[in-house]
């Protein structure tokens, strides 16, 4: 069995004092993707894996729970472990698990297809919370949780196909983006790309912006030759700012190494991603982004297929 590690955060939802403990139990939870562990945090599954992997979520012990949650200022009985879907398009929930700590439960627990077809056959994915949630109403003391429905502690995946790692759909770029970023009026389209190495998914550090007036022409005939040809090279953009992005905050001009994307798998998830695209190796994409920009964009622009696309655009004119 192998283990796929992401970036943790802390789990302490509340800012309560004395329920610290009730945290630890949860440091042994994972998911399973067909045996594959992941920790807490990004699952990128390619869609074919997403689309019929079996789900499980291993669980901590009841005793375990009760121990810890003991060692706080509520007490275990009013207390429960719930493992929440949300699915990503639909934001649709299922509570797939919900026990008073004085039960008992599986150290496996199934996400079945079937009792959740909203959820968990999400073509965007789904988010998986596990979280030890206060059940009963307690009399309200300082610093003490007391709302039935408080979360404790928690742990988080969320789960999303490969795509989401290097497709980014472009946004209207308004008179008032121009002006947060600084842009001169008459500007076609700007990539920001802002804490790329913080984001468990590159999709929430990357905004991709087209003119608004060209953007609703573009969206209302999306198959024009025209039309190809501005997505494609949209797409060549993006893929070059994010790629340069990375190289500059992880390298800073230092040697280009594999062993260096290890604090941040999001980015190395693009990087990988874009040397299977391009069919070259993970070192020869690492080189192109730090130190060879134009050759990486001319790659870029050959297998998005961008002299096609302009010559088809030209001649319809």
């Amino acid at each position: 069995m192998t283990t796929a590690t992401t970036r943790s955060e802390s789990a302490l939802v509340r800012p309560f004092a004395g329920i610290q403990d009730a945290d630890s139990p949860l440091d042994f939870v994972r998911l399973l993707v067909d045996e594959q562990e992941y920790e807490q945090g990004a699952a990128v599954l390619s869609d074919e894996v997403l689309g019929t992997a079996k789900f499980k979520v291993t669980l901590p012990s009841p005793e375990a729970m009760r121990v810890a949650v003991d060692k706080t200022v509520v007490p275990h009985g009013d207390c429960g472990l719930a493992v929440v879907a949300t699915a990503r398009t639909h934001r649709v929930s299922k509570v797939v698990l919900l026990e008073n700590l004085t039960g008992d439960w599986p150290s496996e627990l199934a996400l079945e297809r079937s009792e959740a077809d909203l959820v968990f056959n999400d073509r965007a994915g789904f988010n998986l919370t596990v979280a030890v949630v206060l059940l009963n109403e307690l009399e309200p003391k300082p610093l003490r949780p007391h709302m039935a429905g408080t979360w404790l502690a928690r742990r988080e995946f969320k789960v999303s196909p490969e795509v989401d790692e290097t497709s980014f759909s472009p946004e209207p770029l308004t008179n008032e983006i121009r002006e947060y970023f600084g842009l001169p009026t008459g500007v076609l389209r700007y990539v920001s790309v802002e804490g790329v190495l913080d984001e468990e998914s590159l999709s929430d550090a990357v905004r991709v912006y087209l003119d608004e007036e060209v953007l609703n022409l573009l969206l209302a005939r999306p198959n024009d030759s025209a039309a190809v040809q501005m997505q494609i090279e949209l797409a060549v953009q993006a893929t070059e700012s994010v790629a340069a992005a990375i190289a500059k905050e992880l390298f800073n001009g230092a040697v280009p190494s594999a062993e260096a994307l290890e604090p941040a798998p999001a980015a190395r998830r693009f990087y990988e991603n874009l040397a299977r695209t391009l069919d070259v190796d993970l070192a020869d994409v690492l080189e192109l982004a730090a130190n060879q920009l134009p050759t990486l964009r001319a790659q870029l622009e050959a297998v998005f297929g961008m002299q096609a696309a302009t010559a088809t655009a030209l001649k319809e004119k």
